[in-house]
């Protein structure tokens, strides 16, 4: 590693330090969906949500290029609960990139939330994609919640105290008769287990990830290939909370990943690969700091971050077959009002193989407002 990379690296550390009292509640800003109230029956709620945002891509080697993303997504809508049980949202998203005139995408919200038990709900229309479905960067690119359309389909949410699970179908391109492009959609499960005593001061939890990403279809005119690939994830990890500290909680985790390209004509250079991604996690109240070794060999994510992966998104052809990263994450958010939030994140590679070095920085200003409108009576 050259001396300037070190001292790069001692310096970003230890002005991380500086925020070290300063409560990183979530693994990403990307936090929307409110939860559930059974008690709001018969009320019409307007409700805003908007996600304002700068995010610095500065990506050296051959794998993947920077970019830079400087603008907002909007959400204005109405909320209204016909029971104590039902929600409905219908609204548009709108998104807007800086120096453009025109907004980049626009396109309508219409949910339907069924609240099947408290530890149940039950999704149609657009999906809650807050934190990604608790994907990795491995699996699901960040960037792709400001960068893609909307997810919309079906979605199963559970949570109970040993079980949390995530299931969903994001149907990305639905065609008709004759349509001269394929259908397109994502299914992914993400949960976790616990696996030990609740009683205990340590959390022992079985991460299990799957996503799948197909292309194809039956009626259209298409003459696509039909793309089907897995992605598969699981491993160990552990955790606990800290007391009278100015740290909040610890973990450790080691997953292992898995790929297998079943398309009719392969989208990657391989058909399957496995990786290994050990990581160290440590909170303080506003923070959050992870390092990690990511180790992969023929390695692909149709939906995931490119620098991981063992083929080129930069320079089409080109792969290696054994990839080696080490990684720091920095996660920094504050509440600054009601229902807005400000924060910041510094993401660091470093190639081991070809002694490169990558890194990303962002800002944001997350604001979720509910204003309740009237009473009204479902008939």
């Amino acid at each position: 590693m050259e001396k300037y990379t070190i001292y790069k690296i001692i310096f970003i550390l230890s002005f991380l330090s500086i925020f070290a009292n300063s409560k990183a509640q979530e693994n990403t800003p990307f936090v929307h969906y409110m939860a559930f109230q059974k008690l709001d029956s018969s009320k019409l709620f307007l409700r805003l949500e908007n996600f304002n945002f700068v995010k610095n891509n500065e990506y050296d080697g051959n794998f993947t290029n920077g970019a830079t993303y400087m603008g907002y997504l909007a959400s204005p809508k109405l909320v209204y609960y016909p029971s104590s049980r039902i929600r409905l949202e219908i609204g548009a998203r709108l998104q807007k990139y800086s120096g453009r005139e025109n907004f980049t995408k626009t396109e309508p919200i219409l949910t339907a939330n069924y609240h099947a038990s408290d530890q149940l709900d039950i999704i149609l229309g657009a999906l809650n994609q807050d934190n990604n479905h608790d994907l990795s960067r491995v699996l699901y690119e960040p960037e792709r919640f400001f960068t893609d359309k909307a997810e919309n389909g079906f979605q199963i949410l559970y949570s109970s105290k040993r079980l949390q699970l995530d299931t969903w179908i994001n149907w990305e391109q639905f065609i008709l008769e004759n349509d001269p492009f394929q259908e397109r959609f994502t299914f992914g499960v993400s949960s976790e287990i616990r696996i030990n005593q609740l009683s205990s001061p340590y959390k022992i939890s079985i991460p299990a990830k799957i996503l799948f990403t197909h292309r194809g279809g039956e009626i259209d005119s298409s003459n696509g290939t039909v793309q089907t690939i897995g992605h598969f994830s699981s491993g160990l990890k552990l955790a606990r909370k800290i007391e009278n500290s100015r740290f909040t909680s610890w973990s450790l985790k080691a997953i292992a990943y898995y790929f297998i390209d079943n398309s009719s004509r392969k989208e990657f250079l391989f058909d399957d690969g496995h990786a290994l991604y050990p990581q160290a996690n440590i909170t303080t109240k506003y923070s959050s700091l992870s390092i990690g070794y990511w180790n992969a060999y023929h390695f692909a994510a149709s939906r995931g971050f490119e620098l991981f992966q063992s083929s080129s998104y930069a320079k089409p052809g080109y792969f290696e077959s054994r990839r080696e990263l080490a990684t720091l994450n920095y996660y920094y958010e504050k509440r600054i009002s009601k229902g807005i939030y400000f924060g910041g994140k510094l993401d660091l590679y470093y190639d081991l193989r070809n002694s490169k070095e990558s890194y990303s920085t962002a800002i944001y200003l997350r604001i979720n407002g509910d204003f309740f409108l009237k009473k009204v009576k479902w008939n």
